[in-house]
């Protein structure tokens, strides 16, 4: 079962930060009228949808699939000298959910703005901030954290 759900996880990586990058663009189009849905709407929602699939994928991963962070959660003092296992089970985790949790604000504090140059601003700085912790927050190859960019 974990060689599935980590494929999954790592293809929905991409499809999330094509979203996210493409929700931080749309931001910038200009909207003229409050009583309509938002140009860009449709990759918001993608965008909270593929982020909320990843987190679902992410923490069955982390609370019952992987042995490295089962193994860091049953010894949590053993990860403080471990740069490997403190991002594994501390850092990773806490910004990816971040990450999900601003979508879901970004796109409240959208639909709550008075103006449309309100709900854009909104919409952009929620959108391009998420953009940035998962980038953050990936295990990019070349560091200590690394894994592939596709699995198979």
């Amino acid at each position: 079962m974990y060689g599935p759900v980590l494929i999954i996880h790592s293809w929905l990586r991409w499809a999330t930060l094509f979203l996210a990058a493409g929700s931080t663009l749309s931001a910038l189009r200009r909207d003229d009228d409050l009583s309509r849905r938002p140009p860009g709407a449709h990759w918001d929602a993608a965008l909270m949808a593929a982020a909320d699939l990843q987190v679902l994928f992410g923490l069955v991963l982390y609370f019952g699939l992987s042995s490295l962070t089962v193994d860091a959660l049953n010894d949590f003092g053993s990860i403080s000298g471990n740069s490997v296992l403190m991002f594994w089970a501390v850092w990773h985790v806490a910004a990816m959910l971040g990450a999900a949790v601003l979508v879901r604000v970004g796109r409240v504090l959208a639909l709550s703005a008075k103006t449309s140059q309100q709900r854009r601003r909104r919409r952009l700085v929620a959108f391009a901030i998420t953009t940035v912790v998962m980038l953050a927050a990936t295990p990019w190859p070349g560091l200590s954290y690394a894994r592939p960019l596709f699995r198979w």
